[in-house]
């Protein structure tokens, strides 16, 4: 859907660049090859935003009530301009989602920053944003069914990711790119 936005409509000043990465689960091995050899150089990537895992609340609201949360992961430890953009965007929107930090900690015993594809381009310097819900019981198992979506939710969080990308790509200023973090372990 996001993809189907930018085609079709307005334009903005820069390209944006749609990847579907394969091999995550098996180590990062689709981001990891296009970090490596990537299509654009990536000093002339403004940012990665990548979602996962978003058509879900957290432990299914559990351990808390997540009917409006978005976790937000990385976006502030390279570039605090991405971080602000997004918040600013979030605020922007006609229902704004709750946007949660508890999964960027570095000390996440989750490593959820480590853990996706937008990983392999955070470790080259690369602006990233990991957006997503969190986990929930049927995770990787054949119980997580399509009936379970929340599709309303997931709807506003495509249209924060789409209006985020648009600012980022119709903007004339470069994010600065500020290392908050340790560079990541190369993976073997």
């Amino acid at each position: 859907g996001i993809a189907k936005a930018f085609a079709t409509g307005p334009k903005p000043k820069r390209s944006a660049i749609f990847v579907w990465h394969a091999g995550e689960e098996s180590g990062l091995q689709g981001s990891r090859f296009n970090a490596d050899f990537p299509v654009v150089p990536l000093d002339k990537v403004q940012a990665v935003l990548n979602m996962d895992m978003v058509g879900r609340d957290d432990c299914n609201n559990l351990e808390g009530d997540y009917t409006n949360s978005l976790f937000i992961v990385g976006a502030d430890r390279i570039s605090t301009d991405l971080h602000n953009m997004i918040v600013k965007t979030n605020l922007m929107l006609p229902q704004p989602l709750t946007l949660d930090y508890e999964l960027n900690d570095p000390l996440d015993p989750e490593g959820v920053y480590t853990r996706s594809d937008h990983y392999s381009y955070a470790g080259k310097g690369v602006p990233i944003a990991f957006f997503t819900t969190g986990l929930h019981p049927d995770y990787h198992k054949v119980s997580d069914s399509v009936d379970k979506i929340l599709f309303p939710k997931m709807a506003r969080i495509a249209q924060l990711v789409y209006q985020a990308g648009f600012s980022i790509a119709n903007s004339d200023r470069v994010l600065e790119r500020v290392r908050r973090d340790p560079v990541p372990v190369a993976q073997q």
